[in-house]
């Protein structure tokens, strides 16, 4: 019977202990979480009528990966589509006027948002050559490069801060938007990738009318996967431990991990699935190459305020999933989401239920602001871009800390060099939204891989025992 430590009890290490409970027979897994509350990032708070996150919103069904094990863990009845308006109704702040982000090629080529020049550029984009070589350029350079500086500067832009809260002069376009990437490879032209992709999704699911994926969340908030999860893992097996070291017992082919407080425990197979750079801290007595490398994925800090309001002090329709800032406009909000209207339930009648971003690559010093000076200028910024004409009754400031990785140019030639490194540790793994997707989707798919790396591993080590 293997004993598994997953170090970091988030989405990520959930779904792993999910998975191998079903890949490996009797397998003794435990869950060792530094925070008191299990779920990482993902937390849903109800408090005076609202429900609210703390961190993601949602995950979309164009990777089936999470709806599909929220249907495993019977939770489908519990399941809470977005609004429809909320799919299709996106602003962006431009000149301090919210304006309709279209959400097709062609309201894209009629729009009032770009000038002629730029629609131009985009409808020539299917003629433009495709990249010659495989290195890796920004998502800002590439957009530049297939569609021009206006496009990049107008869409792009506020896009990754919407995904990163990052730079997208310095995202990678191959690792943060890999089929962006695999679409000009294959098809030479984003335009025709977008038209091939929309082709066969509905192709494949043709009785839900989209083209694109649908965004999901649950009646009582994302927490509601984390909660099934752990029960289904067993609460008894997930325990709150400070892990400050590594260690390999070569010779008994055990693994070693201690703790803050001097208490260790040996296991045949270690999981990290924390941040990098706890796992950096934790594996640079075992390697300092592999945690030099993972330390090297930086992160960006986030402010989440949130406001609840009357109805009536919000005089304009909230029709939609809410707006996003492009950096040029130098601004304090990075984008808001309208919650009320985007999922049903979460806030009480009469009120409505606002959420927004701060601080990123543009804005780093806001998330060290004070809570009332943090909701003032929150407040001032919704004064002007939405006219909401009185102050908020509900106020929350979440502030994260390291919370979104960011995947740099070159991020995939780390990747590479860490699974490399890795062969020299036989029995031990890493997971989590540093390395191959920052979504939840991303997590929950990555960790059934590792789920399937680690069985087959452990398998083939029995047999070799024999």
């Amino acid at each position: 019977m293997p004993k598994v430590a997953i170090i970091g009890g988030g989405i990520s290490g959930l779904a792993l202990a999910y998975r191998l409970r079903q890949y490996l027979a009797d397998v003794d897994i435990q869950i060792l979480e530094s925070e008191k509350n299990i779920g990482g990032k993902i937390s849903s708070i109800h408090e005076q009528g609202f429900i609210y996150e703390s961190g993601p919103n949602g995950f979309l069904d164009s990777n089936p990966s999470t709806l599909n094990l929220s249907k495993e863990l019977c939770l489908s009845s519990q399941l809470s589509p977005a609004n429809d308006a909320a799919a299709k109704n996106r602003f962006l702040l431009l000149g301090g006027k919210l304006r309709l982000l279209p959400s097709s090629f062609i309201g894209l080529l009629t729009t009032d948002v770009l000038s002629l020049r730029a629609k131009f550029s985009l409808a020539m984009e299917r003629f433009q050559p495709r990249k010659q070589d495989s290195s890796d350029e920004s998502i800002y350079a590439f957009a530049q490069r297939r569609v021009g500086t206006e496009i990049a500067e107008k869409l792009v832009d506020p896009f990754v801060t919407g995904i990163y809260a990052g730079d997208a002069r310095q995202v990678s376009y191959q690792a943060g938007f890999p089929r962006l990437a695999a679409m000009e490879k294959n098809y030479g032209s984003i335009s025709k990738g977008l038209k091939a992709s929309r082709k066969a999704r509905l192709a494949t699911n043709p009785e839900s009318g989209r083209s694109s994926g649908q965004l999901w969340s649950f009646d009582q908030g994302l927490g509601t996967l984390t909660d099934a999860l752990a029960d289904r893992c067993g609460r008894s097996k997930i325990r709150q431990f400070q892990a400050s070291n590594l260690k390999h017992d070569k010779d008994n082919k055990k693994w070693i991990v201690e703790g803050g407080n001097g208490e260790s425990e040996s296991f045949d197979i270690a999981v990290l699935s924390c941040p990098a750079m706890q796992q950096a801290q934790i594996l640079k007595n075992l390697d300092e190459k592999l945690a030099d490398i993972i330390s090297s994925i930086p992160y960006n800090s986030l402010a989440v305020v949130v406001m609840g309001f009357r109805s009536g002090d919000v005089p304009i329709p909230l029709d939609g999933f809410g707006y996003l800032t492009p950096s040029s406009e130098n601004r304090s909000i990075l984008g808001v989401q309208w919650c009320s209207s985007i999922y049903r339930g979460r806030a009480p009648a009469g009120s409505v239920l606002l959420r927004a971003m701060c601080g990123g690559a543009s804005r780093p010093e806001m998330v060290d602001l004070d809570d009332d000076v943090l909701a003032k200028m929150i407040y001032r910024e919704l004064q002007l871009s939405m006219k909401i004409q009185a102050p908020p009754y509900f106020v929350k400031v979440i502030r994260w800390k390291n919370a979104i990785p960011q995947y740099m140019v070159n991020h995939l030639d780390k990747i590479q060099s860490i699974d490399e490194t890795l062969t020299n540790h036989p029995g031990l793994y890493l997971t989590g939204n540093a390395y191959k997707g920052i979504s939840i989707n991303d997590c929950v798919e990555n960790a059934e891989n590792t789920a399937v790396q680690i069985s087959r591993w452990w398998n083939r080590s029995k047999e070799r025992s024999f």
